[in-house]
């Protein structure tokens, strides 16, 4: 008989490697979001760091059947099949510039398993440390959750939504409607092999979504983007998101922000239905 796993054997273990920051995918990141004539040599987005170091750049025999690299190596092996980015609590302390050698630092910090409404799940917290030729740039805190298998596999409502108002009471508003190509653009730029985002038959069959899933970051990257491109003096220090229902391909996205303290503004992402999709905390200094 096979010895039980424990979990909790995962806590603090820890990574290391390290890549060149690449001004090209800076430029490429800006093109999706809609920016043009993009200096490759200026600081990367705050949230440049996520267009390196993926999880999922590994020989294909190492992926799972949803298109993830396979748990039981550096990840624990939770014993749930669906995995959702929950949110990331970040904090950014230099800046990044195209050419400088990055040396990202992993720990996971906590394994905690709960029971929720819709049944059994895991939350797995991590945390990256990123350093720029030697100085730490951004420390990256981001929540994994894993779900239980669809039990009801194609029975949930048809996806896009209908579109909804844009919501009163916020200082700035932008709305936007991410489609599949951009959804593709994202998951190329990321190297991001989750199938839940580009394989429609296995989303809705499997997972039980009614479409392409939008991914968490790309949103909360939309949601930051906006911010910034209203208060083009702020210098943005920290930024907290975190994921409240999920949104898909075709659908519009409502992105609002108001002022809730010097310096600090609340942002939220509202999906079609008028429900919070990301709930997001950012704090900036004026250059």
């Amino acid at each position: 008989m096979s010895e039980a796993i424990n979990l909790q054997d995962w806590v603090g273990r820890t990574s290391t490697v390290e890549e060149v920051a690449s001004g090209k995918s800076a430029a490429r990141l800006a093109s999706l979001l809609g920016r043009h004539g993009i200096d490759e040599k200026a600081p990367l987005f705050p949230l440049g760091h996520w267009l390196h170091f993926s999880e999922d750049d590994v020989p294909m025999r190492e992926l799972g059947a949803d298109g993830h690299v396979e748990l039981g190596g550096f990840m624990p092996p939770v014993p749930l099949p669906r995995r959702m980015w929950a949110g990331s609590d970040l904090r950014f302390h230099a800046p990044i510039l195209p050419g400088q050698l990055l040396r990202r630092t992993t720990t996971i910090e906590s394994v905690t398993e709960k029971v929720g409404s819709t049944g059994p799940l895991c939350f797995v917290v991590i945390k990256h440390e990123i350093a720029a030729d030697g100085i730490l740039a951004t420390t990256d805190r981001h929540t994994i959750v894993y779900r239980q298998a669809a039990s009801a596999a194609g029975t949930v409502a048809e996806a896009p939504r209908a579109d909804s108002p844009v919501p009163e009471g916020w200082d700035w508003s932008e709305s936007v409607r991410p489609n599949e190509v951009m959804l593709f653009r994202y998951s190329a730029l990321t190297f991001n092999s989750h199938r839940i985002h580009y394989d429609y038959p296995y989303v809705t069959a499997v997972e039980g979504y009614p479409g392409l899933v939008t991914h968490g970051p790309l949103t909360a990257t939309l949601l930051l983007d906006a911010f910034m491109s209203t208060h083009a003096e702020a210098a943005v220090t920290s930024y907290r998101f975190t994921a409240k229902s999920p949104l898909f391909a075709g659908e519009q996205i409502h992105l609002v922000g108001r002022q809730t303290d010097a310096g600090v503004h609340e942002l939220k992402a509202i999906a079609p239905d008028e429900k919070v999709a990301i709930a997001a905390t950012v704090s900036s200094e004026e250059n």
